[in-house]
């Protein structure tokens, strides 16, 4: 007798069942889409980038690549204002000893100039925003300082970690939520990347082209940053380029994922975004 398909196992895209398929075959994992019933979405702007590649990403001061850690030190938020008392909403990762990662979201009021802890530290911080008020026509400002999540092992001044690669995630000025093209996957997840899109700001100096670049880590096994795709290359003035994964990309469980660029010379503000579904394993 033929099986007869549900609705929504009828009506799936045929690349996330040939996904789901390559997964169970190449990793022994039995994934499912609709139960996990969750996308994901990456965007980030790096207004510096220069000659070596950097994340698409805004870090403190000239860093350009996060410094990641392997234990949960991650533990305090601080603003660089004294105005900034707003509840912001912290996304990340914590991790075990045998580097496996599970998602934890947390709600922090900030308290201006002066640390405060998180309630859960973390391994990895992915997101920041500014939570809603709660009351009718009252919102809440956006960031009037820089607001930063960082490792407080080596203290903070007026605000500012005192170690630049201690800050992993910010909210700049002005803005209400993290520019940052960069996240983890999570133990019990894996990430079905369908497009990826790129493109230049505002350039500086001489810069004349970008060359972009997707890559992903695995955590567990020690691996090294591996690109999936192929690099892209975008010139100054032209429209940001799309770039359509067929069949989709598979980013595995216990990943680091990352956009990273350079420019040809001299640096340029830089823009990117990663789409997907995440895929939640059940056996």
């Amino acid at each position: 007798m033929s099986r007869v398909l549900s609705l929504p196992q009828a009506v799936m895209d045929y690349r996330l069942i040939q996904a789901m398929n390559e997964i169970r075959g190449n990793y022994n994992d039995v994934v499912d889409v609709i139960s996990k019933a969750k996308s994901l979405n990456k965007f980030g702007t790096n207004t510096t980038v220069g000659t070596d590649y950097e994340t698409v990403a805004q870090f403190q001061g000239a860093v350009g690549n996060e410094t990641f850690v392997s234990t949960n030190l991650i533990d305090s938020v601080v603003s660089t204002s004294g105005s900034d008392t707003q509840t912001i909403r912290i996304e990340g990762h914590t991790i075990d000893g045998s580097g496996n990662l599970t998602f934890a979201g947390q709600d922090v009021t900030l308290t201006g100039t002066t640390e405060a802890t998180l309630s859960t530290p973390l391994a990895r911080c992915n997101r920041m925003f500014i939570k809603a008020s709660g009351t009718f026509n009252s919102p809440q400002a956006a960031a009037v300082g820089t607001i930063s999540a960082y490792d407080n092992t080596d203290g903070v001044a007026s605000g500012v970690p005192n170690t630049a690669a201690a800050t992993k995630c910010i909210i700049a000025p002005t803005f209400v939520q993290s520019e940052k093209c960069a996240t983890s996957i999570s133990a019990t997840d894996y990430w079905l990347v369908t497009d990826v899109e790129v493109g230049i700001g505002d350039a500086g100096g001489s810069a004349n082209r970008v060359t972009f670049r997707i890559e992903a880590r695995d955590i567990v096994n020690g691996g090294v940053w591996r690109p999936f795709g192929r690099n892209i290359v975008v010139n100054i003035g032209q429209n940001g380029v799309a770039f359509r994964f067929e069949p989709l990309a598979i980013v595995p469980k216990n990943h680091d994922v990352r956009v990273v660029a350079k420019s040809n010379t001299s640096t340029a503000e830089v823009f990117a975004e990663i789409q997907g579904y995440l895929a939640q394993v059940i056996g």
